[in-house]
């Protein structure tokens, strides 16, 4: 009788440590935290743009957005627009992501360096840190405003 007792204790402490296994999964799977959200949105838009797709990274930005190049949302599109086919080749890496979140807003430091190839045979790099102001607008992290930096020297 106590083999079978243990036997029985030992089928529900593996059941549930199976229940338990799978409902993490599924919350890292299905709910993944609010900064991987945030995470994926910027290598989304990155990927995007880098393969020209304007429609698809346009979608990223919210319509009231500004930037400190004086872009709103329709001066980006339209600039976007009439450059992309001028240039052959984008490549922009993204690293030193900080992610700080206060409820539906987040601002997003990081370091990005630039690369284009245009379709005349130039070529232009960039660095530079940037700022990146977001909200969640219908379940989506949107961009509403992008900063350069200023350089700090100690």
């Amino acid at each position: 009788m106590k083999k079978r007792q243990k036997k029985r204790i030992l089928k529900w402490f593996a059941l549930l440590i199976i229940i338990c296994g799978v409902s993490i999964g599924i919350k890292y799977v299905f709910f993944p935290d609010e900064n991987e959200k945030i995470r994926k949105t910027i290598s989304l838009a990155v990927s995007e743009i880098e393969k020209k797709d304007i429609n698809s990274f346009i979608r990223h930005f919210t319509l009231d957005y500004r930037d400190c190049f004086d872009n709103t949302y329709g001066t980006l599109y339209i600039l976007l627009r009439n450059n992309i086919d001028s240039i052959r080749t984008i490549d922009i890496d993204i690293s030193q992501i900080e992610i700080d979140i206060e409820k539906s807003n987040a601002t997003v430091r990081f370091f990005a360096t630039f690369y284009i190839k245009t379709t005349d045979g130039e070529d232009y790099k960039d660095a530079g840190r940037f700022i990146l102001k977001i909200r969640k607008e219908d379940l989506k992290w949107r961009v509403y405003r992008l900063d350069e930096m200023g350089y700090e020297f100690d």
